[in-house]
């Protein structure tokens, strides 16, 4: 007679490349992130093209402001440089998808999501990172931008990031 043994389904990795995320994972990438990030490099207000990027995929815009705040809180208290692709990059960098990881977690419940931002801002700033980041998520979640469960993403050594140009 066989026993019956249950496998515990694992969450799958997060993915490398752009066009192989989620919907809600696409839109923060390239609708939040990315666009704040270009318009910082160029010295520019990101809050403007953030919220055109999010009008034009037809997403709240109550999120702009919870991403903002993410970004400026992140830009203010990092620990070291975060790497952050350019607005057409088809590859994701270790810490796009950190922060795509810290998002999916607020929109999934945790209490505390910055905590896996750790690796790239000061502890004590954590905590002030937490309200954005399940803003973002709830606001996404009520216009039914949906994350779904993913693993804990692994840092990888920064030769081997498939972006570097």
């Amino acid at each position: 007679m066989g026993h019956i043994l249950p496998f515990p389904r694992l969450a799958p990795p997060w993915p490398c490349w752009v066009e192989a995320l989620d919907p809600a994972a696409t839109l923060v990438l390239t609708a939040c992130i990315r666009p704040w990030v270009a318009a910082a490099r160029c010295k520019e207000d990101p809050l403007p093209p953030l919220m055109a990027a999010l009008e034009e995929a037809l997403a709240p815009a109550a999120a702009g402001l919870s991403a903002h705040a993410l970004m400026h809180g992140i830009a203010l208290q990092a620990s070291r440089m975060v790497e952050i692709g350019c607005p057409t990059c088809p590859a994701i960098t270790p810490d796009e998808t950190l922060l795509l990881h810290a998002v999916a977690e607020a929109s999934l419940g945790v209490d505390h999501p910055a905590q896996f931002l750790g690796s790239m801002v000061h502890e004590p700033a954590l905590i002030f990172l937490d309200p954005p980041l399940i803003g973002l998520a709830r606001r996404l979640d009520a216009e039914g931008w949906h994350f779904r469960p993913r693993r804990v993403p692994v840092s990888v050594p920064a030769d081997m990031v498939p972006w570097r140009h």
